[in-house]
């Protein structure tokens, strides 16, 4: 009987201890929580490379001429003080230059519909492009039904931060 007395004390010892661990329990989950997701977040920001700025470049014609798809219906972006435009918008392609090279960005559809069938939004491996257009100021371009007006263009990188901004002029035109 002594072996039976000595087995419930025990497991009301137990029992005690186990509903006095569980009182403090969801007090240092929490703490344990917060601390787990601050480690997180370190680890992912020491992984996170910083910007690299980049540098638009103009499309010429000889990079027009070479890619039939940059012409039709759409925008140039052309920044102040430049002749030929760093971006060409149309309605299911962007095209911008950098590091020697045009690179192809697709419409996104589902961002907001901008004039002759452009996008605000254009998507690319690497960058995606924004462009703002200040079509209250727009005046008449060269030409029937063409026009221009103040933008700005953006480029983001993969992690969503600019590493590329310009203020300047669109052209668009059908």
């Amino acid at each position: 009987m002594r072996l039976g007395m000595g087995f419930a004390v025990s497991l009301g010892l137990i029992a005690a201890l186990g509903v006095a661990g569980c009182s403090d329990e969801p007090g240092r989950s929490e703490a344990k929580d917060r601390a787990d997701a601050e480690a997180v977040a370190q680890v992912i920001a020491q992984q996170t490379p910083p910007p690299v700025e980049l540098a638009l470049q103009p499309i010429n014609y000889q990079d027009i001429s070479r890619n039939s798809a940059m012409e039709g219906a759409g925008c140039s972006f052309t920044p102040g003080g430049e002749e030929d435009p760093f971006a060409i918008l149309g309605d299911s392609m962007g095209f911008v230059k950098f590091e020697g090279s045009i690179q192809r960005l697709a419409a996104d559809a589902g961002s907001k519909e901008g004039p002759f069938g452009t996008r605000v939004k254009y998507d690319g491996r690497d960058y995606s492009l924004r462009v703002s257009i200040d079509e209250a100021a727009k005046e008449d371009g060269e030409g029937d039904n063409n026009w221009v007006a103040p933008a700005t263009l953006s480029m983001l990188d993969g992690y969503d931060r600019e590493v590329a901004n310009s203020e300047g002029r669109v052209a668009c035109g059908g």
